[in-house]
């Protein structure tokens, strides 16, 4: 069964959705990323460049190093979370699909003088991701000792069976995981691999529905899902994100007065709900009658075993404990804010 995903046609299942999250949960899963694009920077003047036009600093990133950092418009709101990789004569910025070229039409705006070329190069590469608290053991198996002990989004060249690919060792899902990159003709045989060196090892595909009762369990926020061009850096994602010490970049007074002043008026928030049942995205958050946030994201936890959600709170409901309701149709169930992640890595 597939759904649609950032503008790309992905599996929504493999036939066993409890199957399937287990896999990633207690083994090692494997999905198809395909949603995911690449925009590739090239020329001389590509790292200093690229400083400047997002929230992380890069001015020292070599090749086989990765950090996550977010492109803002001017007004400080949020165009696209990524990833960046160095390698030897390039750059790759990881960001959803339906954003590269967005992205990179706003990066070309702002190459003047400098020696740099963007290419929105999503359709020349493929996308995997294999995850769980064996992935480690597997990715050594598959890929060579090279992968073995990479810092979080620091990446290698390897070949899987006989296609080239990159492994970036990644947390998206706040648990051992590696991001699988290779040229879009390779996809089917990396794929193929890969599943042939599981079978007797637990290795399963994992869709779409599975991945995301994960990525609610790991809080890791998606772009028009739980946050968009409307929001703030600090208002949705992590200071993983951003460097308050570097330089000059886009929408960087925003983010600095926001930091001085000390407070966002809204953020995205963990909720425990009360209950079996699933708030649609978009209902309202309430204290008493009074309107105080938007649920962007609800599923329920297998392994914690009730409903959790995420959602833009307002600041002054932030602290864990604080009771609240969620009110949808005939509908309304009580919820509890909720430190985030719901689920750390080794539980």
């Amino acid at each position: 069964m597939l759904a649609e995903r950032f503008g790309v046609l992905v599996p929504e299942h493999y036939g066993d959705l409890a199957g399937e999250y287990e896999a990633a949960r207690k083994g090692v899963g494997l999905v198809d990323m395909s949603w995911r694009g690449v925009i590739e920077l090239t020329g001389p003047d590509r790292i200093r460049w690229l400083n400047g036009q997002i929230t992380n600093d890069v001015k020292d990133l070599k090749a086989g190093e990765g950090k996550l950092a977010a492109v803002l418009n001017i007004k400080g709101h949020i165009l696209t979370d990524l990833a960046v990789y160095g390698l030897s004569d390039s750059v790759w910025i990881d960001l959803n699909r339906d954003r590269a070229q967005i992205v990179r039409d706003a990066f070309d705006r702002y190459i003047v003088a400098d020696d740099v070329v963007a290419e929105n190069a999503s359709d020349r590469y493929a996308h995997l991701m294999v995850v769980g608290p064996e992935a480690q053991h597997f990715m050594v198996e598959a890929a060579g000792a090279g992968v073995a002990d990479l810092p979080a989004w620091h990446h290698a060249e390897a070949s899987l069976g006989s296609s080239p690919a990159r492994i970036i060792t990644s947390r998206w899902l706040g648990m051992p995981g590696y991001d699988v990159i290779v040229p879009v003709e390779a996809a089917g045989k990396a794929w193929e691999a890969l599943v042939k060196l599981g079978t007797g090892r637990g290795l399963r595909p994992v869709g779409m529905a599975a991945l995301e009762i994960l990525r609610v369990e790991a809080a890791w926020p998606w772009y028009d899902v739980d946050f968009d061009e409307g929001n703030l850096l600090m208002e949705s994602l992590s200071q993983d994100h951003v460097s308050f010490t570097k330089g000059c970049y886009i929408g960087q007074e925003v983010v600095i007065r926001v930091e001085h002043q000390g407070h966002v008026n809204k953020r995205l928030c963990g909720l425990w709900v009360a209950g079996e049942a699933v708030p649609p995205a978009g209902v309202g958050v309430q204290s008493g009658e009074r309107p105080v946030g938007t649920v962007t994201s609800a599923v329920r936890s297998p392994v914690l075993g009730r409903v959790i959600a995420l959602g833009h709170v307002r600041r002054e409901f932030w602290d864990p404990g604080t009771k609240l309701r969620i009110a949808w149709g005939e509908q309304s169930v009580e919820a509890q804010v909720a430190p985030l992640p719901f689920i750390s890595e080794g539980l």
